[in-house]
């Protein structure tokens, strides 16, 4: 499932789509918002390799009573926070180009930290 962004006109926001959000509309205003879909990258695809990588070995852990198995999916869980805060911010980035900013809404939108 591809992350997906939500931009809502009337506020000016964006926001990621919580995965359990079932309409397309602004939390702010219940307005109608444009969705904007980011796609996946390699680094998406570690995230989900170091996942199944850290369960295994949890379970690995708890079969064997290794200690060195719990650490290393630790390590692998931190690792995974790194890039996924890189791909958030990478979605983000691709989700605000792809926004047109027309004159009367650059004001705004430079008062809520856009360039």
């Amino acid at each position: 499932m591809d992350v997906k962004f939500l931009y809502c006109p009337k506020c000016k926001e964006l926001r990621v789509k919580p995965w359990y959000s079932m309409r397309d509309r602004c939390a702010r205003c219940n307005d109608d918002v444009r969705v904007i879909e980011v796609p996946r990258s390699i680094l998406t695809y570690m995230v989900y390799i170091l996942t199944a990588v850290a369960f295994a070995l949890i379970f690995l852990h708890t079969r064997e009573d290794n200690s060195l198995f719990l650490y290393t999916a630790v390590a692998l869980v931190v690792a995974m926070m790194v890039i996924q805060f890189k791909e958030m911010a990478r979605g983000e980035k691709y989700a605000r180009s792809k926004i047109k900013v027309t004159s009367s809404d650059r004001e705004a939108l430079r008062k809520k930290g856009w360039t």
